[in-house]
């Protein structure tokens, strides 16, 4: 396997990951002590900027999915 077929595909198992988490952060984020959701909301954040870095390293760059990472980014900081 190539480089950039080595990046998708670890690129979409960061996604999933992503998806994941960010659903349920947004479904239980209320019954969460404060240092809970404070600790969710910095995985989630982190994991997503792993995601653009390895976005932006890719060649081509996957513009949508850079767009959607920086989308999400701004609706998890926005949130409580």
């Amino acid at each position: 396997m190539n480089l950039y077929s080595e990046q998708v595909k670890t690129l979409n198992k960061i996604m999933s990951t992503i998806d994941e988490k960010a659903a349920l952060y947004k479904e239980t984020r209320f019954d969460m002590r404060g240092a809970q959701s404070d600790a969710q909301k910095k995985l989630l954040l982190d994991l997503i900027k792993s995601a653009t870095e390895l976005a932006h390293e890719m060649k081509p760059s996957p513009k949508e999915v850079l767009d959607d990472l920086g989308r999400l980014t701004r609706q998890i900081n926005d949130m409580r």
